[in-house]
């Protein structure tokens, strides 16, 4: 009789809790869970949960990392589990085999893990590197931000002038969806075939390089904007494209971690910037869960295999 497919989830936010109960409920798969928090039981099929790696009684054949997988580059994320001792990636990566599959979100803090999967011959899939799977999730981020933004504006968005910096998939995103409310939207980006797509989706666009500088006779960009959201997971504001913004203006941080702002400009400043990370874990856990579940079952050999077999 054939062994049941054995895969360890850890970690990761409500995403990865469902994620793991979906995984659960295929036949002749058993799922092992740790600091995913406590299991939502009203689905008929639920992990196996461990508190300790020493628990774990055989290795994976498959490891679900989360979505980033590590926010220090040597623990693991699990914001489910915020007053639990941390789980360290290398602890998770030696009770795999030579042949376990790794599945998790990069991020830069996460280069580091990637690199000693590969010096281990242990075979890692970034979930964005699924150009599907990623364009499903930029377009989730996007409206959650959006859905945010409505929430803490006291204007509509019709009508509102609003910047987008970056040229990446959440920002087409962006773009997109506040055009399609009737927004006026600017969109600054580095590279011109970056802004000719944003120009194609109707907005007006300018090189980042110009954000502070007046255009002909014409305020610049910062000084007119009442929402900012920023894309960039690097350095783009500071002291004085903060001090140009009107007092009132919104600024949304959806990069990842060193974010678009300089920590001396913004405190210098006195600005709050509202961090929305992770967004889709929020808002859309479950249909977050439905694609990553799609991707690891259509990019995985054993799971494919073991499938077609049903």
């Amino acid at each position: 009789m054939n062994q049941p497919l054995h895969i360890l989830a850890a970690g990761g936010d409500r995403r990865f809790s469902i994620l793991s109960r979906k995984l659960a409920s295929i036949d002749g798969v058993r799922v092992t869970a740790i600091a995913q928090g406590n299991p939502e039981t009203a689905s008929a099929a639920t992990p196996y949960v461990i508190d300790s790696l020493s628990e774990l009684d055989t290795p994976p054949d498959l490891l679900i990392l989360p979505l980033p997988l590590t926010r220090t580059g040597d623990t693991l994320s699990m914001p489910l589990e915020k007053e639990r001792l941390p789980v360290y990636l290398g602890e998770l990566l030696a009770c795999c085999r030579k042949d376990t599959r790794v599945y998790g979100g990069m991020t830069p803090a996460g280069k580091e893990f990637a690199q000693l999967c590969q010096k281990h011959g242990i075979s890692f899939t970034d979930y964005l590197s699924d150009e599907a799977f990623a364009l499903k999730n930029a377009d989730a981020t996007a409206e959650a931000a959006v859905a945010l933004a409505i929430d803490l504006l006291p204007v509509t968005i019709r009508g509102t002038r609003i910047l987008v910096t970056g040229g990446g998939r959440i920002a087409r995103s962006l773009v997109r969806i506040l055009c399609a409310m009737g927004a006026q939207v600017f969109a600054a980006a580095r590279s011109a075939s970056q802004r000719c797509e944003m120009s194609l989706l109707g907005a007006a666009v300018l090189p980042l390089s110009e954000l502070s500088r007046p255009n002909g006779t014409q305020e610049n960009t910062l000084s007119t904007v009442r929402l900012v959201f920023n894309t960039i997971p690097s350095p783009v504001f500071g002291r004085e494209e903060l001090a140009g913004m009107p007092a009132d203006t919104l600024i949304m941080e959806l990069a990842s971690s060193p974010g678009g702002f300089r920590p001396e400009a913004v405190s210098s400043s006195g600005r709050v910037i509202v961090r929305a990370l992770s967004l889709p874990g929020k808002t859309a856990p479950e249909s977050c869960a439905d694609w990553l579940k799609t991707l690891i079952c259509e990019k995985d050999p054993l799971l494919m295999t073991h499938l077609q077999r049903r």
